[in-house]
């Protein structure tokens, strides 16, 4: 789970290159749905595509929206890293749900990465840009992303547990079956 990233600058170059070496596929998918703009979008996963191939990955593959079933259980099946990026938590944590896919997350036995967005819709939910937002809680706890130490959410979840993780900084979660 990444606080946050300037993805242009490859602040994070360190973490996929290491999730690379951690990838007997070399194949990494990205769930790009974090805009209502496709224009945004289509210039969001150019940049993640060229990111993840300099970090080593082979194949960058992106679910669209308008992939059919069977096409989503393909990618999937193919890839032992999945990528959630940073942009607009509500359209992520909408577009996931609308095709609930938070099962086929929480079933996935790889690698899962959410950056900003995708980390507060990995967990129960969080805040980003002082706002709160609800999660799936594929991991048991909340988070606050791009977290500066007087940002002050404690008193929202007094009894949950709330992992604050800085802007470039990550946080590895494990869950050993």
């Amino acid at each position: 789970m990444q606080g946050g990233e300037d993805v242009k600058r490859r602040t994070n170059e360190t973490l996929f290159k290491e999730v690379r070496k951690l990838s007997s596929s070399g194949k990494i998918l990205v769930i790009p749905w974090t805009s209502d703009s496709l224009e945004k979008e289509a210039e969001y996963s150019r940049m993640l595509r060229d990111y993840f191939s300099h970090c080593g990955f082979e194949k960058v593959l992106f679910l669209a929206k308008n992939d059919p079933e069977n096409e989503m259980q393909r990618k999937f099946s193919e890839v032992d890293t999945i990528y959630l990026p940073g942009g607009d938590t509500e359209v992520l944590y909408r577009e996931l749900k609308q095709r609930a896919l938070q099962d086929r997350l929480l079933e996935f036995s790889g690698i899962i990465i959410g950056n900003s967005a995708g980390a507060i819709v990995l967990s129960k939910g969080g805040w980003g840009d002082g706002k709160f937002y609800t999660g799936f809680g594929l991991v048991d706890f909340y988070v606050s992303v791009h977290y500066k130490l007087n940002a002050g959410h404690v008193a929202e979840t007094k009894d949950a547990i709330n992992v604050n993780i800085p802007e470039n900084m990550w946080v590895a979660v494990t869950n050993e079956k």
